[in-house]
């Protein structure tokens, strides 16, 4: 089992979930007026995952950076320092700690189940429930998901300010997110440079 797999790697998973289902619900949501033109957004997070019965079981917090359609920057800065970086072209994964980085090829990640987030309305009604209210959009899917039972994002003022996912294990893992109000990220701003001391490791497709 590589580095970044496992309880770790999945929530991993759950995380680049949410970057994508953020991008893909600007049109999703659009005709709702609730996200407008939103092209690209950047700012802080703060990350807690909670056991069954609710208690806090880890937190972590960083940055991220979206840009449409397939670039986005997700850094835990604390505890720890690991990033997950999408080029446009590869996903990255680089785990300061463990001195490691993984590269697989960006298709591979949006072919998989669990990127049927990305899809269009028409393509996630397919596989999900979809539950809007004024300020909030909620999936379940409609077949066993073998990392998420339900998920649910929260808008302000057009803005996502918070995604919900709880896991079929009753696990909660919530994200709170703080934009900065900016709008001029650029394809270079997700360019990824491994540390030329540590080896890459390759997934291929």
């Amino acid at each position: 089992m590589t580095p970044l797999v496992g309880a770790k790697w999945r929530w991993w998973v759950i995380a680049l979930l949410c970057l994508w289902l953020l991008i893909g619900l600007v049109k999703d949501v659009k005709a709702e007026g609730l996200l407008g033109g939103i092209e690209s957004l950047e700012g802080s997070f703060r990350q807690e995952i909670f056991d069954k019965n609710g208690l806090v079981t880890a937190q972590s917090s960083g940055v991220f950076a979206l840009l449409r359609p397939h670039f986005f920057l997700w850094q835990i800065t604390a505890p720890g320092r690991q990033l997950l970086i999408s080029d446009g072209e590869f996903f990255w994964q680089y785990d300061e700690d463990l001195e490691t980085v993984i590269r697989r090829p960006l298709e591979a990640q949006l072919n998989s189940p669990l990127a049927v987030l990305l899809a269009e309305e028409s393509v996630l009604e397919q596989h999900y429930t979809l539950t809007r209210r004024p300020q909030e959009l909620r999936l379940e899917p409609l077949e066993p998901n073998p990392v998420f039972t339900s998920m649910s994002v929260t808008l302000e003022e057009g803005t996502p300010t918070a995604v919900s996912v709880t896991d079929k294990l009753d696990q909660r893992i919530d994200f709170t997110l703080v934009s900065d109000g900016t709008n001029r990220l650029t394809a270079e701003d997700f360019l990824f440079t491994p540390p030329a001391e540590i080896a890459v490791t390759i997934v291929e497709p």
